[in-house]
């Protein structure tokens, strides 16, 4: 069978630019710079955003969903959630075309030594996902066991709280592979573990088996929170954390007419969205009366909540007295002594490192541990993920940050220290949040702010905000403002934004790429 081409004017491909090519359904993504032309995929292999939307800057080419960041070079993945790099297209010139001969160039696998030969690694979350491919996509050929407590492979967590809830989705849409550790040629341990010895790079199970190897990846993430209030044990009263609470969720809601989503974060209102798009009553509780303000800004807070509430969300300030109900949830009863039917609560209440079960480490007030800035423990010992309390670049402070992207980051990170590649750790952390149909996007890390620059109106969720700390821009937060929040966030990486004057003043972050 012919190979097929897709042909291009080299004029329709603004030089430091990039345009889609097609030929019927079938298309490819031509990138020009200074070097020539080249051609990739048109679909960011994360979630098959077309990257003709994304945005160049410099040598990385950004998803415009996700912020993925591929090489333009040859398409190799620089930043997660993608795992894996752009299938290149070869292509010639013949006279005023550029033309993509649509049979990928085989991409090369380094040979790459490492004085490690078996890795054990702890946790099958984000992180350890990202290490493992990372490692056998550059050539590692050592040994590697997983140690996990769920009997799924491995999945994407960030699904749990959005679509997986707005309508009955089977528990394999979340897997990231179906065939994960054979396709990486993974020995997987299903089971908890009970201790883990940093010395000897051991690993005891619930059920006494101990797995060692001669280099420790040890990335436990976190569990729900479920507090101590009366009744959070009753039939109905649910968290959700793992693909199996999704599933059950998500069971429940079927025959559930009325649910309560106890607390304001970020797992909460998405679920709540999401769950009243399923034609559900749903009512948020929290403590404050604009739920993420502490976190954005009550001017960003604000516009979410009325933006929740436009949709069908249900809101009530007040804090759980108990949950009540003969057995099963009937709903709960606030400290003022107000009270909301229920036929399902989700509680919402945040989560807790995994990170009591370490030897001679003492974890610290927030449940992380404090790695170097290379986020080594002890020597081929290596930590990542919800449980790494680590020196965050950006802002200058120790930071232990919960971020799907920012795990992976750390997992690809200790792959290639794994290879022999030792420098610290700097990548700027990125999330994520579906509010529905909008997509919030956060770059940074600021717990704490002294102001914030703000352009665009977020009342209407067209905004972008920048975070100022010390006279230092240290995070941003945006909704419709997807090239600017691009452009702020490779700065960032680069150590490269304006000062918080230059912001106010109005400068053009693209214009500084």
């Amino acid at each position: 069978m012919a190979v097929g081409e897709i042909r291009i004017g080299i004029g329709d491909i603004p030089l430091g630019g990039m345009a889609e090519g097609k030929d019927g359904e079938t298309s490819v993504l031509f990138v020009r710079d200074a070097a020539g032309i080249r051609a990739f995929q048109p679909k960011c292999p994360h979630y098959g955003a077309p990257l003709a939307k994304g945005m160049l800057c410099g040598q990385r080419l950004y998803c415009p969903w996700h912020k993925a960041a591929f090489s333009i070079g040859d398409g190799a993945l620089l930043e997660p959630p993608a795992l894996e790099g752009l299938k290149r297209y070869p292509v010639r010139i013949e006279g005023e075309e550029a033309v993509a001969r649509l049979e990928p160039v085989e991409a090369e696998t380094p040979e790459r030594s490492s004085a490690i030969r078996h890795l054990v690694v702890v946790g099958t979350g984000a992180a350890a996902v990202a290490a493992v491919t990372t490692l056998r996509r550059e050539g590692f050929s050592g040994e590697i066991t997983m140690i996990g407590r769920e009997g799924h492979p491995p999945y994407d967590r960030t699904m749990l709280s959005k679509t997986f809830l707005a309508k009955p989705t089977p528990p394999e849409k979340a897997l990231l592979e179906q065939d994960f550790y054979a396709a990486h040629a993974v020995d997987a341990v299903r089971g908890s573990a009970t201790r883990i010895d940093p010395a000897g790079r051991s690993v005891t199970l619930e059920d006494g088996r101990t797995i060692s190897g001669d280099a420790l990846l040890i990335a436990t993430g976190s569990r729900a929170v479920l507090p101590d209030f009366p009744g959070a044990d009753l039939d109905g009263a649910v968290t959700l954390r793992s693909l199996d609470d999704a599933v059950a969720l998500s069971e429940r809601a079927q025959k559930a007419a009325r649910i309560v989503v106890v607390g304001g974060g970020f797992i909460g209102l998405e679920a709540a969205a999401f769950l009243t798009k399923r034609g559900r009553a749903v009512t948020v509780l929290a403590r404050e009366e604009w739920p993420l303000a502490k976190r954005f800004g009550e001017a960003v807070a604000r516009g979410l909540k009325r933006f929740h509430e436009g949709k069908g969300v249900g809101f009530r300030q007040g804090e759980v007295g108990r949950i009540v109900g003969d057995g099963t949830v009937t709903g709960i009863e606030l400290k003022d002594g107000g009270r909301l039917d229920a036929d399902l609560v989700l509680i919402g209440a945040g989560a807790a490192p995994e990170s009591g079960m370490i030897d001679g480490v003492e974890p610290r007030e927030d449940g992380g541990l404090a790695v170097g800035s290379d986020l080594a423990l002890a020597p081929q010992v290596w930590i990542a993920g919800d449980i790494a309390a680590f020196p965050e670049h950006g802002s200058g402070s120790r930071a232990r940050i919960e971020h799907w992207r920012l795990a992976q980051q750390h997992g690809m990170h200790v792959a290639r220290a794994i290879l022999g590649e030792a420098k610290p750790f700097r990548d700027a952390p990125f999330f994520w949040s579906n509010q529905g149909e909008k997509r919030l996007d956060y770059g940074g890390y600021a717990p704490g702010f002294d102001r914030i620059v703000m352009r665009g109106n977020p009342d209407e969720l067209d905004f972008i905000a920048f975070y100022v700390k010390e006279d230092r821009a240290v995070a941003a937060c945006s909704i419709g403002r997807n090239a600017e929040f691009t452009a702020f966030l490779h700065l960032l990486g680069e150590g490269r934004l304006p000062s918080p004057a230059d912001l106010d003043r109005g400068v053009e972050l693209t214009g500084l790429l």
